[in-house]
């Protein structure tokens, strides 16, 4: 398994390549106080025969961690687009722990 952890530090959505070897699950983890709602694309490379797309959203509560967890195919690299809102006035400081 492996792990990347980063912090978002403004609304502006992240995207980001995960290359997979082995695994076939994709965990995101999310802490802020000041998020409302999270979603997460993810997809596979097109050149790589295996066409996979996925989205799964969720919304906060401002207390509470929240996850997303994917089931994705083995041996397969994808790529991840991470958009979030909340409170226009806030920190907006979301920290990310990625596990596949």
């Amino acid at each position: 398994m492996s792990t990347s952890s980063f912090q978002m530090s403004s609304f502006t959505p992240v995207d980001g390549k995960i290359v997979n070897q082995s695994s076939t699950s994709v965990s995101f983890s999310f802490s802020s106080a000041y998020v409302t709602h999270i979603s997460v694309d993810i997809w596979s490379e097109d050149d790589q025969g295996a066409t996979y797309a996925d989205r799964q959203e969720t919304d906060t509560n401002g207390t509470d961690d929240v996850g997303l967890s994917f089931a994705v195919p083995a041996a397969v690299d994808l790529h991840y687009k991470i958009t979030i809102s909340g409170d226009p006035g806030s920190n907006n400081i979301v920290y990310v722990r990625i596990e596949w």
